[in-house]
């Protein structure tokens, strides 16, 4: 099974995974999030880099880590990719809900494959259409 960590700013994360589990009806056991201060000093970034690793470490069970980040370019999503490098971990960004949904009900597929079905779960879990009024300019 592949393991999820989820990066994002404040605790953008952690309520996303719990909204996810209320709708699939159980708890994820093999996701963790980290939420990154949105005021995040400087001299702060060694301290959730590091915590990034740790994570990464006591998740990574044999079949990979799936680290999804909120906004791609933003602190969080450049901490993560520091660890990048290893074959057993796929970073994806822009996290959305029908994403998280469809990679923890999907985990027990292989990591190239899951990072792929995450980003046609966040892909189909937006609308083309606009209904309504209030239609921004």
């Amino acid at each position: 099974m592949v393991s999820i960590l989820i990066v994002t700013h404040n605790r953008i994360g952690e309520e996303i995974l719990k909204s996810a589990e209320m709708i699939i009806g159980k708890p994820a056991s093999a996701a963790r999030t980290i939420s990154v201060p949105g005021s995040l000093a400087p001299d702060q970034l060694g301290l959730y880099a590091d915590q990034i690793k740790a994570d990464i470490s006591a998740l990574q069970q044999g079949d990979g880590v799936l680290i999804l980040t909120d906004i791609m370019g933003a602190t969080p999503s450049n901490l993560v990719h520091y660890f990048s490098d290893s074959k057993q971990v796929k970073i994806i960004e822009g996290l959305n809900l029908p994403m998280l949904i469809r990679v923890l009900n999907y985990a027990d597929q292989p990591l190239e494959l899951l990072a792929k079905i995450g980003i046609v779960g966040a892909n189909k879990g937006i609308t083309p259409g606009i209904s309504g009024s209030a239609v921004a300019s």
